[in-house]
Parts: structure tokens; C-alpha cells; sequence
């Protein structure tokens, strides 16, 4: 047997000892889950949005908002509470992955829009002014499980072409909860 033949057996004996050709148990893939449509067009962030809340899902929730997110409270939320002036993107995460914790197993999630009009703001940015409801059924008894109010949602367009929402201005319809008093019990 000349050198090479031996070498090449002792490399097929070292590899058939070691696991190296063991089948193995397959891995999760990595799932994003949920319904999250790519944000070609304006619309679907508002459909990617609503899909995350009815299913709870923050990782769709986080995707469809601008990392400089930019949010107004209500006038009322914002004279009572002092958390409106460092408000980033941080706090809006926190907010919904701790709502999402207290709504966990429960059902019923959704946001519904009235009086939906999109207008068109220059070529990269979309303005929707909407009245809302949204409903969350979580376990705290310190904060609602229905809100209302108005909003207007600045979306726009990424240099990748694909859209997200950037600023987000909340407005108070009557004496009902509105979505920045959900929001300053689920961030504290």
C-alpha cells in the first residue's frame, strides 16, 4: 500500500468515527409567522398593522414602523403623564410586547378603521386620517380593553422603495380611552 492509499484510508476511517455522517434531528426554521405582506404600496403597512395587533404578533408590529418613529399623544394623555417627551420606537415596542404579554391566549384582537382617507403628501409620504376602535382583551384590570379616537398616520416610502409608518399623531374622540391611555399603562 503506498503512502497515499494510506493516508486516504485513515482519512475515511477518522471521518466514519467521527459524527460527522450521522443523520441528525432536523432544526426549526426560522419562522417569522404571521401575515405580513411586503410594504410595496402604503396600504399594506395600515394591513400589516392590523394584522399584527389581531395577531399579536410584535415582530410584524415592529417591521411596519420607521426606526425615528415619531408619536403625539392625545392632548389629554399628554398633559397627565410625563413619558410623551422621550417617546421613540423603544417605548412603542415595550408598550406592545407588554400588551401582548397580558393578552396572550385571549382572543378577539382587532383594530377597525372608519372614515378611512388617504392623501397623498409629495411622492414618498401618505397621510391617513381615520377614526379607530381597537380592542385587545388582556388581563389587566388597570387598563381598557376598547379605545377610540382618531388618528392620522404619516406613511412613507424608504429609499428601498418599500413603506413603513413614520409619524403617528392620536386625537381623543369625547370622554372614551383612547389608544395613547392603552399605551401609557402598558409602557410603565
Amino acid at each position: 500500500m503506498n503512502g497515499r492509499a494510506a493516508i486516504f484510508l485513515l482519512a475515511v476511517i477518522a471521518v466514519a468515527g467521527c459524527s460527522l455522517l450521522d443523520t441528525r434531528d432536523p432544526e426549526d426554521p426560522a419562522i417569522e409567522g404571521g401575515t405580513f405582506l411586503q410594504p410595496d404600496t402604503p396600504e399594506q403597512v395600515v394591513d400589516n398593522i392590523r394584522a399584527a395587533i389581531a395577531e399579536l404578533n410584535t415582530l410584524n408590529y415592529r417591521r411596519s414602523l420607521a426606526e425615528d418613529l415619531e408619536f403625539r399623544p392625545t392632548a389629554t394623555a399628554e398633559a397627565r403623564d410625563g413619558i410623551w417627551s422621550s417617546w421613540s420606537r423603544a417605548e412603542e415596542d415595550q408598550y406592545f410586547a407588554t400588551l401582548v404579554a397580558a393578552a396572550a391566549g385571549n382572543t378577539g384582537h382587532g383594530l377597525v378603521l372608519n372614515d378611512e382617507s388617504f392623501t397623498l403628501v409629495d411622492a414618498s409620504h401618505y397621510r391617513l386620517d381615520a377614526t379607530y376602535v381597537l380592542t385587545v382583551n388582556h388581563t389587566r384590570p388597570d387598563a381598557p380593553n376598547r379605545v377610540q379616537g382618531r388618528l392620522l398616520w404619516t406613511v412613507e416610502q424608504r429609499l428601498d422603495g418599500l413603506w413603513e409608518l413614520s409619524a403617528w399623531t392620536d386625537q381623543e374622540l369625547g370622554t372614551e380611552p383612547s389608544w395613547s391611555d392603552l399605551k401609557a399603562v402598558f409602557v410603565k
